[in-house]
């Protein structure tokens, strides 16, 4: 009994953990709504990944793909540069180790951006895994909040995003799955477009006035 007993606590220790992290976890994805002015950032970067996801890499990613994803966090990166050394000149924000990491965090973005665009160019077969807009997504969403001083980096901050970030992935693949293509995909991969339409008397497809 003393075995199982133990194995028991063991388990719950472990769902009391992981319940502890989730919390932790969706308080960095959600939080950026609950300020206005991060609206502005976080809507964007939910928008891009929604469209890119469903119209561009729902059957997969292509090096065409990865390598303009590789632009966003290049973008968002600069960004957050110019916004920690606003604060820092307006005296909003203190130098200290807290904004030294915020520099590191933008700057590692910015080359994670360059690595997407200069391997993609290159044909490594990986940034069409690492360069998908979902782990673009991910990586804006989760360091955006810590950037804008809305969350403490704590060890569990960093736990909670590196533990959930296959349950962000697994859980968006699997609600994919069950999302009819667009029939855009039909058109690209040599279905019928605007050309192969019949028009009244047979001629081509007119262009609307």
């Amino acid at each position: 009994m003393g075995f199982f007993s133990a194995l028991g606590s063991g388990a719950l220790g472990v769902i009391v953990f992981l319940w502890e992290m989730f919390k932790i976890w969706l308080g960095v994805i959600f939080v950026p709504f609950t300020r206005l002015d991060i609206i502005w950032i976080i809507v964007p970067i939910w928008l891009v990944y929604f469209f890119s996801e469903l119209f561009q890499e729902k059957e997969g990613t292509s090096f065409g793909n990865a390598i303009s994803n590789g632009v966003i966090p290049i973008y968002v990166g600069i960004d957050w540069l110019r916004q920690i050394t606003n604060q820092l000149i307006n005296d909003q924000l203190s130098w200290g180790f807290l904004t030294f990491g915020k520099y590191v965090i933008s700057v590692l973005v910015i080359a994670y951006g360059f690595f997407i665009i200069i391997n993609g160019i290159r044909g490594k077969q990986y940034i069409l895994f690492v360069g998908r807009i979902r782990e673009v997504t991910y990586v804006l969403l989760v360091f955006t909040p810590f950037v804008y001083g809305m969350i403490a980096p704590d060890f569990r901050y960093f736990v909670s995003i590196l533990i959930f970030f296959p349950f962000f992935y697994f859980f968006l693949e699997l609600l994919l799955k069950y999302i009819p293509s667009p029939k855009i995909y039909h058109f690209d991969k040599g279905g019928k477009g605007l050309a192969d339409i019949p028009t009244v008397g047979g001629g081509p497809p007119q262009p609307l006035k």
